[in-house]
């Protein structure tokens, strides 16, 4: 027994000729279990496409007749989705009637499958049956019940998508389901390494150099030791052997960018300001200047957490020539007598040197890099140290100080380092460091330095050295 089924036609028999005298043309359906309307892929647990509603023709509609056409199909999605559940309470009524009453062409009795088969129905162009519809509701809910697993390549269909891989559009979508899972996964691919040929070790030293250059300014604090283990971290070997090709694909990048300075290059820490002139200083025999000395003094307070105070350089000229009265500012919100080491650096004319103080000890020492003792400056900084004890009302510091000067120290050998052995001298001073640097070191130290002002931050300051 046949149900007609709402808004579509009951499929003729072979052979037989429909009311209307037409031949029925065969219809490809638009959309299966696996796939929604437009060829979507539906979620794990939403539930079968069996209506699909009909095309409007494509015209041109007023804002009034879309809002119209909007209500329209409110109503008809409702509609069809009584008359649904209609069509499977007919069938299921057809099937018991065909159990109890014979067939009007007297057919012999049918087995259930048969029967399922003969109550066959087409609803918008789909082949559904009875038995279909049972055995893809319960692969859906088993497939929900079931844990996610992998799906074997070109045996099983992705999660969430029917085995129906005959479509061509069902087809792509689970290779984009597989495409998507491995994108989902959030790893970059990996990037090649590094070749280890003549023109990846020339590529890798280009690199670092352009690099160090934009961080530094100039290649002022730059030696070949640095590429070199660049190259060896990079390449995960010894490159000794290269150090030939490393000098001279060095000096070619240098004299490159000779032609190119960066005047703009600057380096700003709290109040102080460093330009690319002033980092200059630091290369090779150039005498340092104040802003260098000053901007070192205060990264060694910050290192230090504030127990060494480092005095301006232009302390001690403004004491001299204006007296207490003309620094009496200086210490407004410092206390001196709270700190353990007092760093006061002295530019004499064209030669820098160190008077410290020690609070504890209430000793004032003297350190100059070429043996010269200058008794007038030892005996300025002790009238301030009195009249600072006096105005800070601290008795205790008011009498009772020695003056050390210390000639067993590193010595320069020209005219040029006295800036850097001051504050080679400050540094070793402020975390309690012997002094053991010499001459032969300068260079280095020089280099050092310039990296520290770049870098805000003094190296190796507060890991390996006490504070005092």
């Amino acid at each position: 027994m046949r149900v007609p089924a709402a808004n579509s036609s009951v499929r003729a028999e072979p052979g037989e000729m429909p009311e209307n005298g037409r031949s029925r043309r065969k219809r490809v359906p638009k959309t299966c279990d696996c796939c929604g309307p437009h060829g979507k892929p539906l979620a794990p647990g939403h539930p079968q496409v069996s209506k699909k509603r009909g095309r409007r023709k494509k015209e041109m509609l007023s804002h009034e007749e879309e809002e119209e056409v909007a209500a329209e199909e409110e109503v008809v999605s409702s509609t069809a989705a009584e008359e649904e559940q209609e069509v499977v309470t007919l069938e299921a009524d057809a099937a018991s009637e065909m159990d109890e009453a014979p067939s009007p062409k007297e057919k012999p009795e049918l087995s259930q499958t048969e029967r399922g088969r003969e109550s066959t129905v087409l609803v918008n162009g789909l082949e559904n049956s009875d038995t279909k519809e049972l055995s893809s509701s319960a692969a859906r809910n088993d497939l929900m019940k079931k844990p996610h697993t992998e799906p074997d390549a070109m045996e099983t269909a992705p999660p969430g998508l029917s085995a129906s891989w005959d479509h061509h559009y069902c087809r792509s979508l689970a290779e984009e389901h597989r495409s998507d899972s491995t994108e989902d996964t959030g790893q970059p691919a990996p990037l090649p390494p590094a070749e280890f040929t003549t023109e990846g070790i020339i590529e890798s030293i280009h690199d670092f150099l352009e690099q160090f250059y934009g961080k530094y300014g100039s290649f002022t604090p730059l030696s070949e030791t640095d590429v070199l283990d660049h190259l060896n971290k990079t390449f995960q070997s010894d490159l000794n052997d290269r150090m030939k090709l490393i000098t001279k694909e060095v000096a070619k990048y240098r004299a490159g960018l000779a032609c190119a300075p960066m005047h703009f290059f600057k380096v700003t820490y709290n109040k102080h300001t460093l330009t690319l002139d002033d980092l200059s200083t630091l290369d090779d025999q150039n005498w340092v200047n104040d802003q260098v000395i000053n901007m070192y003094g205060e990264l060694i307070m910050e290192a230090t957490n504030h127990k060494v105070h480092f005095f301006n350089s232009f302390f001690y000229r403004q004491f001299v020539a204006k007296g207490y009265e003309g620094v009496r500012r200086w210490t407004k919100k410092v206390d001196l007598f709270s700190k353990t080491l007092i760093l006061i650096p002295l530019h004499l004319e064209i030669h820098w040197s160190l008077i410290t103080v020690d609070v504890s000890k209430q000793s004032i020492n003297f350190y100059d890099s070429q043996g010269i003792l200058f008794k007038f400056a030892v005996d300025n900084i002790l009238k301030y140290i009195l009249a600072e004890a006096k105005e800070k009302k601290q008795a205790v510091f008011q009498k009772g100080w020695k003056m050390v000067v210390n000639r067993s120290i590193p010595q320069q050998k020209n005219d040029n380092d006295c800036g850097v052995f001051l504050l080679e001298y400050c540094k070793c001073l402020a975390f309690m460091k012997p002094l053991l640097f010499t001459q032969e070191d300068m260079p280095r130290v020089r280099k050092r330095i310039y990296r520290e002002l770049c870098e805000r931050r003094l190296s190796d300051g507060l890991s390996q050295h006490k504070t005092t």
